[in-house]
Formats: structure tokens, C-alpha cells, sequence
């Protein structure tokens, strides 16, 4: 019983971390945009959603409850609101 439960925190840590590694290489995208193009990108503020997902990881560890779920989904929330952001900048919409 406690295997399987520690095997399924070690899996949606590691799901976390791996999102964490995501999010640092499409701010690396958009540094790189804003730094060749010379279009703001506002890539520092991907360290919102990297700390907020970091955050959702160390609490699943110490606590697991529908409190770090949604830590985890509003980290998702800003990944992805950044994400489109910088899509929407690269495509050239307004």
C-alpha cells in the first residue's frame, strides 16, 4: 500500500519537474526572440510559473492535498498564459 503511494508521488514529482524543465527552455525561446528580433517578450516573467509549478512539486512532497492541485493548476494556467503570449508575439498577431 505505501509503495504504490510512494511511487505515485515520486511520478507526479518528477511530472512537475519535467514541466518545470519545459517552461525554462520556452523562456529560453523567448529571450532568444527578444534578443534576435529585438521584440519584447517579457521572458522574466516565465520565472512566475516556474517557481508556482516548483512550489506545487515541494508541496506534493510534504503534503499531497487538493491545496498542492491547485498550486499545480494555477501553475499550469500561468505556463500556458506565457506560452500563448509568446506565440502570439512570434506569429505576429495583435
Amino acid at each position: 500500500m505505501w509503495d504504490t503511494i510512494l511511487i505515485q508521488r515520486i511520478i507526479e514529482i518528477y511530472a512537475w519537474i519535467v514541466a518545470v524543465l519545459i517552461v525554462i527552455f520556452i523562456a529560453s525561446i523567448a529571450e532568444f526572440y527578444q534578443k534576435k528580433f529585438g521584440v519584447r517578450t517579457f521572458y522574466y516573467f516565465y520565472t512566475i510559473p516556474i517557481i508556482i509549478l516548483l512550489a506545487a512539486a515541494l508541496h506534493i512532497i510534504s503534503y499531497r492535498t487538493s491545496f498542492s492541485e491547485l498550486i499545480g493548476f494555477l501553475g499550469s494556467v500561468a505556463s500556458f498564459t506565457a506560452s500563448y503570449y509568446l506565440y502570439r508575439i512570434m506569429v505576429g498577431e495583435k
